[in-house]
C-alpha cells in the first residue's frame, strides 16, 4: 500500500518500502515516470537498497504515518541495527518533492539510491547526464533532476552514500518539461524553509474544518485525512478535481475493468464542492464551483461531457490501449484516457445545481447564487426541456441509452432545487414553472420506474435490475423515507446488494462500492437509524481505506484488499458529507 504526496500539480506515491513508485510529470494527466505501482518490472520507480558486509539487500517494509494534519508522510524502516527514517513531501505550487533521510543506529552502512526512469509510460528512453551530486534524466517534454547536498559517489543510475549514522541526507527531486526547468527549480529549494512552509500550508488548511470531535478519534482521523486528500486532488491552477490521481488500478484483478481516472468528472466536482462547503472550506468549495460553471456550454446541453481535463478542455481524454505496461496483477489493458467522454448523462446539470443550493446553504455567501444566475438559469431551464431524453446513466455502462431512474431523479433535483435558488433573487414565475415541472418527473418516475414484482424502483424504465442508484430519491427528497415505495425500496436494495454490512453498485458486481454504501449510511440517517448508518460508516472507514486513511473505488470482500483507483475522490468526499449529515446537515 501507499501513501501519497502531492503539490496542487501532480503527486507521487510512496510505498512502505520507501521506493517511490508512482509519479506523472509535470502533471496529474502527464505521461508517468515511474509507474511501478501498475508494472513491478517495468515501471520504474526510485528504491532505497542497503549494504554491508559486501551484500545488497532491498528494503524491507517500514511503518508509515502522516504528520498530524499534515500531508508530510514518514515511513521508518530498520536496516540491521539502524533505523532510516524517510520524510517525503512536495512543498505546495513547487515543482519539488524532497526525500529527508535521517539514519541512526551504531553501524556504518552503504545506502544505494536505485533510479529505474520509465517515462511516457514504459514508450521512451530517457538522455542521462550526471553532475558531481545530481543525476537529470530527460525525455521530449519530461525531466526529472535528483540531487543531493551530500557527495554521493554516482555510477550509472545510482546514488551511494558512505553512511556513518547519525546523518540527515536531504534528497531534492525537481520536474519539469526541460533539464533547464529542473536545473532552475533545484536553485531556489532550502529543505528546511520548504519542509516547515508545507507544514504551516496544510495545518493552516486544516483548521478551517468544521470539527467532529462528538465522533471517536479514528472516525477523526478519517474526516481530516479525507480533507486533506481532497485537497490534493485539487489542481491549482484551475480548480479541476480528479476523480483519482491513477489510472488502471482494475475494479476486478486480473480483469478488463481498468479506467483512466485523471480527469474531473462533472458530478464528482459537485460532489467534492457540496462535502467541503459542509465541512468549512469555503474558498475550495467555491474554487470547484467556480470551474464547473466555467466549463458549462453556452449553447445546447451544458454539460454535453461527464469529463474534462484539468483544463477543462478534452485534451487526453480519448482512450489508448497501453501494452508497454503489464498493469496491476497483470490486469490487462492499461488504459489512458477514458471513452465515457462521449457518453450524455442526464444528471450532471442536476448534481450541479444541487451542490450551489447546498453551498448557498451553508458558505454564508450571499452573493455567489445572484452573480452566478444567468448561468443557473440556462441550465435548469435546458433540464426543463429535456429530462424526457434517453442517457447512459451514472455508472457509464457501455451499451445504448435508457430512461435511468437516477438520472430522471437529478432532473428532477436540477428543478427543485433551481426552484428555491430562483426564490433567492425573487424570480417567483422561474420558480413557478420550474417547480411545476419536476411534479411531472415526479409523477413519471413512479408511473415508469416503479418495479411492482421487484417491490423496488427499477435502474431504468427499460431496465428491472436492482440498483444503488435510485437511493437518489430519498436522498434528494423527490419521496421521503417514509413514502411506502421509498421503504420498501431500500429494503429490497439492501436485501439483494448488501455484502459484509456495506453496499454493491448492483448484483454483478462483485465487491462493495463505497459510494453506495456510504449513500445508504445517509439513508439510514434520514429514517432516523443512526446506529445503522454509524455502523456502516465505521465499515467503510475499516475495509475499504489503507492504514493511512485513503479511500478506495472499491473492497473486495472475498479477497479482502482494495481494489480500484486510489485514492478515491468520491469515496473521500462521501464519507465526509456522510459525517456531517450524522451530525445534523444535509
Amino acid at each position: 500500500m501507499y501513501g501519497i504526496i502531492g503539490n496542487g500539480e501532480t503527486c507521487a506515491f510512496i510505498s512502505i518500502f520507501s521506493s517511490l513508485d508512482w509519479l506523472c510529470v509535470p502533471r496529474f494527466d502527464s505521461p508517468t515516470f515511474f509507474a511501478r505501482a501498475l508494472d513491478s518490472t517495468n515501471g520504474g520507480s526510485v528504491t532505497l537498497s542497503w549494504e554491508m558486509g559486501g551484500s545488497t539487500l532491498p528494503f524491507e517494509g517500514g511503518e508509515q504515518r502522516y504528520v498530524e494534519d499534515t500531508c508530510v508522510l514518514e515511513t521508518t524502516t530498520y536496516v540491521g541495527d539502524d533505523t532510516i527514517r524517510a520524510t517525503d513531501f512536495m512543498p505546495w505550487g513547487k515543482r519539488r518533492l524532497w526525500r529527508i533521510l535521517g539514519i541512526s543506529g551504531p553501524d556504518r552502512l552503504k545506502l544505494h539510491i536505485n533510479i529505474d526512469p520509465r517515462p511516457d509510460y514504459n514508450r521512451a528512453i530517457p538522455e542521462m547526464a550526471t553532475g558531481e551530486n545530481d543525476i537529470t534524466l530527460s525525455v521530449p517534454g519530461q525531466a526529472i533532476r535528483i540531487s543531493t547536498t551530500e557527495k554521493p559517489s554516482i555510477r550509472k543510475s545510482r546514488l551511494t552514500f558512505d553512511v556513518e549514522p547519525p546523518l540527515t541526507i536531504p534528497l531534492l527531486l525537481t520536474y519539469g518539461e526541460t533539464p533547464e526547468e529542473c536545473h532552475k527549480e533545484a536553485k531556489r529549494a532550502d529543505f528546511l524553509k520548504d519542509h516547515q512552509a508545507d507544514l504551516r500550508f496544510w495545518r493552516c488548511y486544516a483548521s478551517k474544518a468544521h470539527p467532529v470531535f462528538e465522533l471517536s478519534p479514528r472516525l477523526h482521523y478519517y474526516y481530516m485525512r479525507s480533507l486533506l486528500v481532497l485537497k490534493q486532488l485539487i489542481y491549482d491552477p484551475t480548480g479541476a478535481i480528479l476523480a483519482a490521481p491513477t489510472t488502471s488500478f482494475p475494479e476486478v484483478v486480473g480483469k478488463d475493468s481498468n479506467w483512466d481516472y485523471r480527469f474531473c468528472w462533472v458530478r464528482d466536482g459537485a460532489y467534492s464542492a457540496e462535502a467541503l462547503v459542509l465541512a468549512g472550506m469555503k474558498a475550495e468549495s467555491r474554487k470547484l464551483l467556480d470551474f464547473l460553471l466555467r466549463i458549462a456550454s453556452k449553447e445546447g446541453k451544458p454539460y454535453p461531457y461527464p469529463l474534462v481535463s484539468i483544463d477543462g478542455d478534452l485534451n487526453g481524454t480519448e482512450e489508448v490501449l497501453l501494452d508497454s505496461l503489464v498493469g496491476f496483477g497483470n490486469s490487462r489493458p492499461v488504459r489512458i484516457g477514458n471513452k465515457a467522454v462521449d457518453q450524455k448523462q442526464n444528471d450532471l446539470e442536476g448534481e450541479v445545481i444541487h451542490a450551489l443550493s447546498l453551498y448557498d446553504r451553508y458558505s454564508g455567501d450571499t452573493e455567489y447564487v445572484p452573480e452566478h444566475f444567468g448561468e443557473i438559469e440556462r441550465i435548469v431551464d435546458y433540464v426543463a426541456s429535456h429530462w424526457t431524453e434517453k442517457d447512459a446513466g451514472i455508472w457509464e455502462f457501455r451499451r445504448e441509452d435508457m430512461d435511468y431512474v437516477h438520472s430522471k431523479t437529478m432532473c428532477w433535483a436540477a428543478l427543485e432545487h433551481g426552484a428555491r435558488l430562483a426564490l433567492r433573487v425573487d424570480r417567483e414565475d422561474l420558480a413557478r414553472r420550474w417547480r411545476h415541472e419536476s411534479n411531472a418527473i415526479r409523477e413519471d418516475v413512479i408511473a415508469n420506474g416503479w418495479s411492482e414484482k421487484r417491490k423496488c424502483f427499477k435502474r431504468a424504465y427499460q431496465d428491472e435490475a436492482y440498483d444503488a442508484s435510485i437511493l437518489a430519491i430519498p436522498l434528494m427528497n423527490m419521496l421521503p423515507v417514509t413514502d411506502p415505495l421509498v421503504r420498501t425500496s431500500v429494503k429490497s436494495i439492501t436485501d439483494h446488494l448488501g455484502t459484509g454490512g456495506l453496499l454493491k453498485r448492483f448484483e454483478e458486481e462483485p465487491g462493495a462500492f463505497m459510494l453506495s454504501s456510504l449513500w445508504l449510511a445517509q439513508v439510514m440517517m434520514k429514517k432516523g437509524k443512526v446506529v445503522n448508518s454509524l455502523d456502516i460508516i465505521n465499515r467503510a472507514a475499516r475495509y475499504a481505506s489503507s492504514d493511512l486513511g485513503l479511500f478506495a473505488e472499491e473492497y473486495d470482500m472475498y479477497y479482502q484488499r482494495l481494489v480500484g483507483n486510489i485514492p478515491q475522490s468520491f469515496s473521500h468526499e462521501e464519507f465526509v458529507k456522510s459525517i456531517h449529515y450524522l451530525l445534523g446537515k444535509e
